[in-house]
């Protein structure tokens, strides 16, 4: 190599050549260039981003740093392949190190002073922001080690990341995807998403979060945050051809974002999930024999994994209803063919995707709205012959085939005769408890769970019966988006499947029952699992398990149900019921007291004439106002990104061997 040659492309630089800085890049990317070589134009070009320079510009003596910004720019297209080079690695970071405080102010200097100022010319501004995030790329580089913290705990830098991040979606000039001729120097090197994504997995894995600056350039407005990187996976997903990485760092980001509360409610408001499931629609329409394959596999398992942790946020329903109408199913029935190009076929890639068919859309067909949407996508699915079916011994067989099964035989219980179902609402007074018919009494305003007979026992439930805390919670997670309001027919398809899997066990449930007369049989019902759980016993062998830490409240609603049972004034004997019941992180139980009789086949509701009947009956739907049930604890997504890869394990009832089996998924 000519050593005039190094010669005069070191001397260019010092007289401030623009041309120069292509020169060396060009330079040190040659493979007959030496390390010391390399090392003498690094050298070279941290001194032109030095404190010298910076306050020369300052002053105005430097009309505009474009030289300084193409120099960051050629830094960042050599320096990683020198880092990469063991040999040479810690000189390479030594000098990165020693240089970065000065290298940091010129980074803010950029971004304040010419990124974001509109009187500056736009290429100019475009090509501060390229040097910037470029430069900024370097850190992703795995052998960066002990210097990648000095870099992201230094005031400004993660926070002006962001801020040039929320800037491509203002202003699509600024976008890493387009491509200008005008904008001095190579293009873009680096893609704002990937610095970012790479640099949340350093916060997750280190668990230090650095929230202040992530949200400063959004003031601290979730919401903001929420829509730009909505903004960011809509605009990309858009391209022509996709960029797959692109799309892949955007589900990512946005996934390792959600771990804030202050951010994940507004990603699901603003439609996150029926987003994330437009991407797996769009995946799985790729051509599978493209060269990228194993991306778009990638891609497709990242949408599963956002949508598998937070589908169940709140009370599960808006969110599940939203990727099922968004065509989530047909969707995720196409995956198969994709699953096999992922690096070494790793099973945990995929655990999501199958979660989601055999575990979580399948217990929530326990609600009408959902299994109306489920029930339609599959019927529409096996009416077109020409869509592959999944192959006996593949992977999504034995997923796809519960949530089918369980699907189409609850389907059946839409198509009966619901004129002669009896459904009852209860005085939730501690000291009335009388029921009647549906739509008889008014239901608190507040809650919007309780019903009350009088003005009289609202005011007594309010003041002594422990509501006004209940209630207050209630509200309060409503506000918070942590609980939505289930509708009435979603509650009336709750008592006619509750009603169905009793008459499916009847002669089990009347033999236990005969066993611990004439005192109640108790009913457990675990919907919260698949195939649910059912166990029959007595208030001694089957007592209500602990919930709610904050709340005792089911615990006496448990309490006076037995009383009632054990002071009927009428002949027979009484079943106590409880189904605990999917609903997210804000977990449900369904408490009914009824005669036996009802479930015994044949029954026939309009033979009952005796006006006692109604005292002897009682529905309560419990709401968890605090913390998650413990006995379902384990079955909801998790909030850190650490616990997201657990599997959902099948529910089990501590204590109830002999009482509990598991039950046909009817």
């Amino acid at each position: 190599m000519s050593s005039n040659e190094l010669k005069n492309i070191l001397d260019n630089l010092s007289k401030g050549s623009f041309d120069s800085v292509a020169s060396a890049t060009l330079f040190t990317l040659r493979d007959d260039c030496t390390f010391p070589d390399a090392y003498q134009i690094t050298i070279a070009l941290y001194g032109i981003v030095d404190s010298v320079h910076l306050q020369r510009v300052k002053r105005g003596l430097i009309a505009e740093p474009l030289q300084q910004a193409l120099a960051l720019r050629g830094l960042a297209s050599f320096m990683p392949f020198w880092l990469g080079r063991s040999v040479y690695t810690a000189r390479m970071l030594n000098i990165l190190t020693s240089r970065w405080p000065i290298i940091r102010e010129w980074l803010l200097f950029l971004g304040t002073d010419y990124v974001y100022k509109e009187s500056i010319d736009r290429s100019m501004r475009i090509l501060a922001k390229r040097a910037i995030v470029d430069f900024l790329g370097i850190c992703r580089h795995d052998m960066l080690g002990d210097s990648l913290p000095i870099v992201l705990s230094s005031p400004g830098i993660v926070s002006l990341m962001f801020s040039l991040w929320d800037l491509e979606t203002k202003d699509r000039h600024f976008s890493s995807c387009v491509q200008d001729d005008d904008i001095p120097g190579p293009p873009p090197i680096i893609r704002t998403p990937a610095i970012l994504d790479s640099w949340m997995c350093t916060f997750s894995e280190t668990e230090t979060w650095n929230w202040h600056e992530i949200m400063r350039p959004f003031n601290n407005d979730g919401a903001r945050i929420a829509a730009t990187a909505l903004d960011h996976l809509e605009h990309d997903l858009a391209q022509h051809p996709i960029d797959y990485d692109l799309i892949i760092w955007d589900i990512h980001l946005l996934t390792s974002l959600s771990v804030n509360n202050t951010v994940r409610i507004p990603l699901l408001m603003q439609h996150s999930m029926q987003k994330t499931a437009g991407v797996i629609a769009t995946m799985v329409s790729q051509r599978p024999h493209c060269i990228k394959r194993h991306l778009v596999a990638k891609a497709i398992s990242y949408a599963c994994w956002y949508i598998r942790a937070y589908v169940e946020d709140t009370d599960g329903l808006p969110w599940i209803s939203e990727v099922l109408e968004a065509g989530l199913l047909p969707s995720l029935l196409a995956v198969e063919p994709w699953v096999r190009y992922l690096k070494d076929n790793n099973d945990e890639d995929w655990e999501p995707l199958w979660l989601l068919l055999s575990t979580i859309f399948p217990k929530y067909a326990i609600f009408r709205s959902v299994l109306k949407v489920m029930g339609r996508s599959i019927k529409a699915i096996n009416a077109v012959k020409a869509v592959d079916r999944p192959k006996p011994g593949g992977p999504m067989y034995k997923h796809w085939s519960t949530l089918e099964t369980l699907v189409m035989t609850r389907l059946n219980l839409l198509e009966t005769d619901d004129v002669d179902e009896a459904h009852v609402d209860s005085c939730q007074s501690s000291k009335c408890n009388k029921s009647g018919a549906a739509g008889t009494f008014k239901r608190c305003a507040g809650c919007l769970h309780v019903h009350y007979c009088s003005r009289e026992c609202q005011i007594y439930d309010w003041k002594q019966g422990g509501h006004q805390t209940y209630c207050r919670g209630i509200q309060a997670r409503r506000a918070k988006g942590i609980m939505s309001r289930i509708s009435t027919r979603d509650l009336r398809f709750l008592d006619r499947v509750i009603a169905s899997d009793l008459s499916y066990h009847n002669e089990r449930i009347s033999k236990a029952a005969t066993i611990h007369a004439p005192g109640p049989a108790v009913v457990e019902i675990d919907y919260t699992c698949i195939p649910f759980r059912i166990g029959v016993g007595s208030t001694e062998s089957l007592p209500v398990p602990d919930t709610c830490k904050c709340d005792r409240l089911m615990q006496q609603k448990w309490d006076t149900m037995v009383e009632l049972a054990r002071n009927s004034k009428t002949p027979g004997q009484k079943l106590l019921i409880r189904a605990f019941i999917p609903c997210g992180s804000a977990p449900k139980v369904k408490l009914q007291l009824i005669p036996i009789k009802r479930i015994i086949p044949g029954y026939d509701p309009t033979q009952d004439h005796d006006p006692a009947e109604a005292s002897d009956t009682f529905d309560h739907l419990y709401s968890c106002a605090g913390i998650s049930f413990t006995i379902v604890d384990h079955s909801y997504p998790v909030e850190t990104l650490r616990l997201m890869n657990k599997e959902m394990d099948a529910l089990t009832i501590e204590g109830k061997e002999n009482t509990t089996d598991p039950a046909p998924s009817a």
